[in-house]
């Protein structure tokens, strides 16, 4: 047995140590192509390269714009992340991720791993996003400032934290593609959307000369970076139909986990519908994924009345399973209190004894998704009658679903390694089991995988970012 030791709090021999000559300081980079966009246009921003010692810190960095507006406009759950479709970062010709329908994913993830009370206030400010209610902001004509965090791309997830080397001979370039007006936000006609005064601003750490000399002699001048990324496939389930097997082309060394979201076709591209929020279950009734022909898992989840076992392997797949200190505002529904101008969610407990929304579970059909809620027109006081109406139900669905796909070793937050599944040469299929639906939905898959990033600055070496996967 080990020597008994003391509590750390009794270490007083152990203090914190002095960092290496290093400054930190902001940087504001503007976008490159233009000064001005509309949606769907291209927002191309170049990081510079050939800063000796000097790196970037992607967790903190954030796209700065200005939004114009006609027309007054709701953001859906993701608030101004919702503006973008596609996120690519290449450099030198190799890309390093291209992630389609980018917002439809950064929705889903905001569902589950952001905190209502986050989403109300930080978020709120920040991207226009709302914590208590299926809907965001609602923007009024004219300007509004948003200042986007750069989440859910591979130099934002490196494990463990890295900062990135701004020394190679190439720019790592950003490239945001805006989305449609019709599906980016919510509206009563066009909001006519203008983009303006893009930039990227971010924090970079400069090392001494001696500094960067010890870190250059610590690897050799070869960097390499483990880090997790993200990338899209597409399916259609038609209407009526009970059962589908979609091949989803995702071929990495390691699949951590593949996400799912299926949406009603019908209010994909529509002014009137939250477009990239808006999911249903489709009536699905239990699903795997098959492998080279293997299935995982070996026994198909079930859905359930519920939908139980669905959170729950999506939970497990989230690494939150036993985190009761999280929330999500996927349970935001609003749901009418009979015989009252007013409604509730499952946050609020107005008449405790009435029923709750379950936006979880909503199949969706044609039409659905137009709604948030909202309380009844209330009269004036002392007018005879207090409520001209009753409250209006949202009509939001939040389903999705996770798979698990890591051995469970490393539970997604080892430094040390990764243990997703290789699925190189081999084909990936979703096989879902379906009961009645009357409408068709587009389904998209994000596959979480790990990717290697290499900038060899030896001798020898290429001086540009590599991407193995």
């Amino acid at each position: 047995m080990s020597a008994e030791v003391f509590s750390e709090s009794l270490s007083f021999a152990s203090l914190k140590r002095r960092a290496t000559s290093a400054r930190s300081f902001r940087v504001r980079i503007p976008s490159s192509n233009s000064t001005s966009f509309v949606p769907e246009n291209t927002i191309v921003i170049d990081l510079p390269a050939n800063l000796q010692n000097q790196y970037f810190n992607m967790n903190q960095l954030y796209i700065k714009m200005t939004v114009t507006s006609t027309a007054a406009y709701t953001l859906d759950r993701c608030g101004a992340l919702g503006f973008i479709r596609r996120l690519q970062i290449s450099t030198a010709g190799a890309q390093i991720c291209d992630i389609n329908n980018y917002n439809v994913l950064a929705c889903a993830m905001m569902d589950t791993s952001a905190d209502p009370a986050w989403m109300g206030s930080f978020g709120n400010t920040l991207l226009g996003t709302i914590g208590d209610a299926l809907t965001g902001a609602q923007i009024p004509i004219g300007s509004t400032t948003f200042c986007i965090p750069l989440v859910l791309n591979p130099l934002a997830q490196t494990t463990p934290h890295r900062m990135i080397p701004a020394f190679g001979l190439s720019a790592l370039q950003i490239r945001l593609t805006l989305d449609s007006e019709a599906n980016a936000v919510k509206a009563a006609g066009a909001p006519g959307l203008s983009f303006s005064g893009v930039e990227c601003v971010a924090y970079m750490t400069e090392l001494s000369a001696a500094s960067q000399a010890l870190v250059n002699g610590a690897t050799g001048g070869k960097y390499n970076i483990l880090a997790t990324s993200w990338m899209q496939s597409g399916a259609t389930l038609a209407a009526g139909v009970n059962s589908l097997t979609a091949n989803l082309g995702f071929s990495v060394s390691s699949m951590e986990r593949v996400v799912m979201c299926s949406r009603p076709s019908g209010g994909i591209n529509n002014q009137a519908i939250y477009s990239l929020g808006n999911r249903g279950t489709a009536g699905l009734q239990e699903y795997s994924y098959l492998i080279a022909n293997e299935q995982f898992p070996a026994r198909p989840i079930l859905v359930g009345d519920r939908g139980a076992e669905s959170l729950a392997e999506l939970m497990v797949a989230n690494h939150s399973l036993v985190d009761f200190s999280r929330g999500g505002a996927f349970a935001s529904g609003y749901q009418g209190v009979a015989g009252r101008g007013y409604g509730q969610t499952q946050f609020s407990g107005v008449d405790p004894s009435a029923a709750k929304a379950d936006a979880f579970m909503l199949v969706g059909a044609v039409g659905s998704g137009s709604t948030a809620g909202s309380a009844a027109q209330l009269q004036a006081p002392g007018a005879a009658g207090a409520v001209t109406g009753t409250a209006t139900a949202s009509d939001v669905g939040t389903y999705q679903n996770s798979v698990e796909m890591e051995s469970g070793i490393s539970d997604g937050k080892s430094n040390v390694i990764y243990s997703g599944i290789s699925t190189i040469a081999s084909t990936v299929q979703w096989r879902g089991i379906y009961g009645a639906h009357a409408s068709a939905f587009d389904l998209d898959f994000f596959c979480q995988f790990s990717v290697l990033l290499s900038l060899d600055t030896s001798a020898g070496g290429s001086g540009v970012w590599s991407v193995s996967v």
